[in-house]
């Protein structure tokens, strides 16, 4: 598979205004495929969304590289180029709202990238279809739940075309429902091939991704697949991160002889296993 983002040896500091450095991210390297679905966990104060928006281009290293899809962040005349390639959605999804219109809120982006009209709505349409949103496209966003508003703010990104999309935290202020539409548009649009980066402290998100990436204070602890990261709960407790109650009980089950098949990973799966 074809790396796309590659982070080598990257380090990133904030200065305070008393001058003292605060080191976010420290000397790390990882890899994220073309295509993939990446989830980034830890603790508050771990660095996650810092290296998000080192991905996004919103911050750029102090030192070390980070390289999308070959383009060095650090070179400003790939800044924009980048930032085309790499869409961001953000924890609050009023704050990602800037029209009183659905689809003008959606149109928002590729009108300021000088996009021909015609080819907008192609782009419009294409994204209400993707959040499963097209009947509340004349709606009004206030009137709309906060998974519905998240579903729009992810719309948005996608009429930008990006071949990647970073979500920082994109269901923190969500209810439950909320979170599951959200996160089903997420799985939809990673299947649709667009590289997807996951920044979540909800262990069960991460646990549906193919690659996880664990962050303590700025350093990687743990970088794998699912099973990998948390088959190993007692180094995760020693990070202050829990397993996921689903995949306590499914390696429970095994560790008891039930023979469940190495693809359920998710309490769906073993529901629908055990009634089929």
């Amino acid at each position: 598979m074809q790396a796309y983002i590659e982070a080598q040896n990257l380090t990133f500091d904030y200065i305070k205004q008393d001058g003292d450095v605060v080191r976010a991210i420290d000397d790390i390297s990882f890899c994220v495929e073309k295509g993939s679905f990446t989830a980034i966990i830890g603790q508050n104060g771990s660095g996650k969304s810092t290296l998000a928006k080192n991905i996004n281009v919103l911050l750029t290293p102090t030192s070390g590289k980070l390289l999308v899809d070959g383009m060095d962040t650090s070179d400003p005349e790939n800044l924009w180029e980048v930032r085309r390639r790499v869409a961001m959605v953000f924890q609050n999804p009023d704050n990602q709202i800037v029209s009183s219109i659905v689809e003008d809120d959606i149109a928002f982006g590729p009108e300021n990238l000088g996009v021909d009209p015609a080819e907008i709505r192609s782009r419009v349409d294409f994204a209400l279809d993707a959040v499963e949103m097209r009947e509340y496209r004349l709606k009004a966003p206030h009137m709309l739940s906060g998974g519905q508003k998240q579903r729009i703010a992810i719309a948005g990104a996608v009429a930008m075309q990006p071949e990647c999309i970073v979500f920082d935290e994109p269901t923190a202020m969500l209810d439950p429902k909320g979170r599951r539409e959200v996160l089903d548009v997420i799985r939809r649009l990673n299947d649709r091939g667009i590289t997807t980066i996951l920044i979540t402290h909800f262990m069960e998100e991460a646990f549906g991704a193919d690659h996880v990436i664990v962050l303590d204070r700025g350093v990687i602890r743990m970088d794998g697949s699912p099973e990998e990261i948390f088959s190993d709960p007692d180094r995760l407790k020693e990070l202050s991160l829990d397993v996921p109650a689903e995949v306590e009980l499914i390696r429970l089950l095994r560790e008891r002889g039930v023979r469940l098949p190495d693809q359920i990973r998710t309490a769906a799966e073993l529901e629908r296993f055990i009634c089929q």
